[in-house]
């Protein structure tokens, strides 16, 4: 019996009635709030003086391009390097293919745990740098190359790539578990190339997964909060850095702005979403008519 989208809708009310209608009434206090609106001290401003303030000010496109730098080379990264583990870990016999389960760890631990590893690991005083002190690498711990709290966000790529390429391996495993392994023996018979059987036969088959994975990491560490805060640059920040020190550590009016950054950060991440779908469906319509 095939349900239909009504009945579903029916059936998941009780859990999304509750959950759209918080969403909603926090999305709408931000946006009233961000005007100027309900404010905890008179404001005597416009009311749209806090997003006029922020697309006059350079420092948001700065903080706006660093977020969005480390959230695309992260989510890139961890997508493309997760799609090719789990399509390793696919191949494998099932004795091996069972014990590679252990990738799911990284999984159970919190961002913020992986941001004092990655801290631990990278820093200048870390393991790394001990390690090459001790190899004869480099003279002094302190000549290890600086990863974290620079401008160059490595520190924050690697810690979103070693928590996110094991939800892209999870994503990605989920369609290949239940691809027909028939077809790649068929196409070995006529002489195709592991390379080629990858390109033409497996990729379109996993591509809808790795879409999808590729949105969910680009979206959280374009608007996370933790691993910035534990291994971020002050200069450029994160946005999400920016809008927890205006509405907590400035004065109250500054809260305005820091709540129009939020309704800009949001209104970002939905257009994203339809532009990158659309992209996606123009890309898939443009295959099949080839």
């Amino acid at each position: 019996m095939v349900m239909t989208r009504r009945a579903l809708l029916l059936r998941l009310s009780p859990l999304l009635i509750p959950y759209v209608s918080f969403f909603c009434a926090g999305v709408v206090l931000a946006f009233v709030q961000s005007l100027g609106l309900m404010s905890p001290v008179p404001l005597h401003q416009d009311y749209l003086d806090a997003y006029v303030r922020l697309f006059d000010s350079p420092w948001f496109y700065e903080m706006f391009g660093f977020s969005l730098y480390v959230a695309l080379i992260s989510a890139l990264i961890a997508t493309a390097g997760g799609t090719l583990l789990a399509y390793g870990i696919w191949g494998m016999p099932v004795v091996l293919r069972r014990m590679s389960v252990v990738y799911k760890t990284t999984l159970i631990l919190p961002h913020i745990a992986i941001g004092f590893i990655i801290m631990v690991l990278c820093s200048q005083s870390g393991v790394l740098a001990s390690l090459a002190h001790a190899l004869g690498l480099i003279a002094r711990p302190e000549e290890f190359p600086n990863m974290l709290y620079d401008q160059s966000g490595l520190g924050l790529i690697a810690a979103y790539t070693y928590k996110e390429m094991p939800f892209a391996i999870l994503m990605v495993l989920g369609p290949l578990a239940g691809f027909d392994r028939r077809l790649v023996t068929c196409a070995r018979m006529f002489g195709a190339t592991r390379t080629a059987i990858f390109w033409r036969i497996i990729l379109p088959h996993i591509a809808p997964a790795m879409h999808s994975a590729f949105i969910i990491l680009f979206l959280y560490a374009f608007g996370a909060f933790d691993i910035p805060y534990i291994l971020g640059s002050s200069k450029p920040a994160m946005l999400s850095i920016e809008v927890y020190n205006l509405y907590f550590k400035r004065d109250l009016i500054n809260r305005p702005t820091a709540l129009a950054m939020l309704m800009l950060m949001l209104l970002f991440s939905v257009l994203f979403i339809m532009l990158y779908s659309r992209v996606v469906a123009s890309l898939r319509a443009q295959e099949r008519k080839l």
